[in-house]
Parts: structure tokens; sequence; C-alpha cells
């Protein structure tokens, strides 16, 4: 979901955390990460290349290195954990 905040910045927003650990380790830069009831939303800063990053993640023809997708996960949920 996209969503334009006062000025310029677009951002992109998921609560899909392998999406978003993905997008991470990818070169989107994360905004914010939020609650929303029981989910979590994580916020980037919207990029040209962002809509062939989601679309190659859904089509199986994302490439990126086990190691740093394990580590951006991980990353990710201690964030979320942590912030209950």
């Amino acid at each position: 979901m996209e969503k334009k905040l006062p000025g310029s910045e677009i951002l992109f927003e998921t609560k899909d955390i392998a999406l978003a650990a993905y997008l991470k380790i990818s070169g989107l830069n994360t905004k914010k990460i939020y609650a929303m009831g029981k989910k979590v939303i994580f916020s980037f800063i919207d990029i040209p290349e962002r809509k062939k990053l989601v679309d190659d993640y859904f089509n199986g023809l994302a490439r990126v290195d086990p190691l740093l997708y394990k580590d951006a996960m991980r990353n990710l949920k201690t964030y979320t954990f942590n912030r209950k």
C-alpha cells in the first residue's frame, strides 16, 4: 500500500514481515514500524524500483543472499516483539 506524506515523500507499507525483510535487504530504507491493532506495519520510503521488487518477490523471481535474508527477518522480528 502506498501512502503519501506531507511534502514529497511517498511510503510503501506492508504487513508481510517476509516481504519487509526482502525489501530491507534490497535497499529500501525503513521509515517506521508501528502497530495497528494486533498487526505490525512496516513502512518504507518508496523508490521507483519497489514495484518490480514486489512483483519479483510474489512471482518467485527474487534472488537474495539467504544469510542476509535470515538476519533481516530476525532483526524485524526482534524489533517487533520488543515493542510490546
